[in-house]
């Protein structure tokens, strides 16, 4: 719940200048927290808003054939702009059993890569378990790291409920943002 003297409201202009400076203001302040490169004012300027109220992405999907011309991987790579910059995504890597080991996930990735540099994306992610070594290989290979990032996810399942006031650290609220620590 808002304080009294706050007001939540939907954006009415996706051009609300108010709004695009606090955007830049988040990147200026957010790439200090991380190991990237920095960009200044002007270029963050340059690639923030209108903030679109949706936004359409696309699917390029990589199939590896074997020499029967049988699929033996895929991988599903996303590319959207939610207004702030190009971005792309590993949805999905998979390469048959009997097909693994021999190269086929790091060409595959390989071509994902491809893409998004070809596509000039500003950020991309993978989601993988901890306990996938090969696929932490292929895509450490290709240059994706651990991010300095905490990821939290939220599913809909009956009987979750919000973390309460109580619950510590509910009430730290003073620095957060969409990408703080």
């Amino acid at each position: 719940m808002a304080p009294p003297s706050v007001r939540i409201e939907t954006l009415q202009r996706p051009d609300d200048p108010e709004v695009l400076a606090l955007l830049v203001e988040l990147g200026l302040e957010d790439q200090e927290r991380y190991d990237h490169p920095k960009e200044t004012r002007e270029e963050i300027a340059g690639r923030t808003g209108p903030l679109a109220p949706s936004f359409r992405g696309e699917n390029v999907v990589f199939v590896a054939r074997d020499e029967k011309d049988h699929a033996i991987g895929l991988c599903w790579c996303v590319l959207f702009d939610p207004g702030n910059g190009l971005e792309g995504e590993v949805a999905e890597l998979y390469v048959l059993p009997a097909a693994r080991g021999g190269g086929v996930a790091t060409a595959l990735v390989g071509e994902a890569m491809r893409l998004f540099r070809e596509r000039e994306a500003t950020f991309v992610t993978v989601w993988t378990r901890a306990d996938n070594p090969a696929a932490l290989a292929v895509y450490r290979r290709h240059g994706f790291q651990p991010t300095e990032q905490t990821v939290l996810t939220w599913l809909p399942l009956t009987g979750a409920e919000p973390a309460s006031e109580g619950t510590p650290g509910a009430g730290i609220e003073r620095d957060a943002d969409n990408h703080a620590p």
